[in-house]
Formats: structure tokens, sequence, C-alpha cells
């Protein structure tokens, strides 16, 4: 029997296939919403390699990058994007004002795709959501459910670590830790 507990593990996520096809096939900006660890960074990353797009991906914790899109230049914005049919931004709550750069860049007649993730949903929200009315696909990401749970275990699996599964959550990081003992320590 294969250990739950082991560091190749990848369930797939139910999100996957639906934002996939979103970047493949609507020019909308598709934000992907979720509290910190849950694995919007792993899952973006995956979506990404598998739409075949020339992709950049950009990380707003960057003060260089913040700098560009902060300041609302649209030719700045173009000098980071240009020539990548795909951008993702990854922690974009970090970058002020990001709703009206992203608004101005979709609007303007760059060819690309926008891909934003953001841990904090609700101040992300509440920067781009007036901005972006109408030009975005918005999806929340959370812990692994039982569900993707049983698309890579049997459900004999699944009911082993139920219990433990409800009581410590089903955060990604913690299903690689080889014992009980390090989720709970990781947790505290």
């Amino acid at each position: 029997m294969k250990s739950r507990h082991n560091h190749d593990m990848n369930i797939p996520r139910s999100l996957e296939p639906v934002i996939l096809e979103k970047l493949r096939n609507d020019r909308r900006i598709v934000m992907l919403y979720g509290p910190r660890q849950v694995g919007k960074t792993t899952l973006a990353k995956k979506v990404i390699s598998e739409t075949g797009l020339r992709s950049l991906m950009i990380n707003g914790e960057d003060p260089r990058v913040q700098a560009v899109w902060e300041s609302r230049d649209l030719q700045r914005i173009r000098g980071i994007v240009s020539g990548y049919d795909l951008i993702l931004i990854d922690e974009a709550q970090k970058i002020l004002n990001i709703g009206l750069s992203l608004k101005l860049l979709h609007d303007s007649d760059f060819p690309g795709t926008l891909f934003i993730t953001g841990s904090s949903s609700l101040d992300l929200a509440g920067r781009t959501k007036e901005s972006l009315t109408g030009r975005t696909w918005t999806f929340t990401l959370y812990p692994i459910s039982f569900s993707e749970y049983a698309a890579f275990e049997n459900s004999f699996e699944v009911d082993g670590h139920r219990e433990e599964t409800l009581t410590l959550g089903s955060y990604p990081a913690l299903l690689s830790m080889p014992s009980r003992e390090d989720r709970i320590h990781h947790l505290i």
C-alpha cells in the first residue's frame, strides 16, 4: 500500500482542468484566491506548464516588480510582459493598486492572458473588484478535499486517515510529513 505521507505526493486538484480551460480559451483574467499554504503557487505552475504557452511568472513580493506595477505606467508594464503569451502574477495582493494596472494592460493591445494568485482574497478582491468588473474568472482554492483524496487514493486508504485529516486539516504541506508528530509540530 502506498504511503499517504511521501514527498512525491501530487494530488490532482479539482480546479486544475477548469482553470486550464479558461487560460486556453478565454481572454479574461483568471484570479485564484485562497488561504496561505493551500497550494495556489503549485497549482498555478502546474497549470501553466500544461498550457504550452510561453509563460512568465512574476513574484508580487519582489520590490522591483511592485515598483513597475504600482506605477500604472503602461509602457513600463509592457516592458515586463513583452514576448509572453501568459503572465502569472503570484502574491498579487502585495502590489498596491494591482487592479488598476491589470485593467490598463488587459484593455490595451496586450494579446496575452493574465493569471493572478493571492492569499489574501478580501484584500485582493477589494483592490481589483471595481476596476476589473466583467474582466475576470475568479476561483478559490481550499485545502485538499476528500473528493480530491479519492482521486489519488482508494477508499480504504482515505478512510484510514479520515480522523486525522478532520483533526489536523488537509493542507498540502502536512500530507508530505512522515509522522503525526511532525504534522502536529508544524501546526503549533
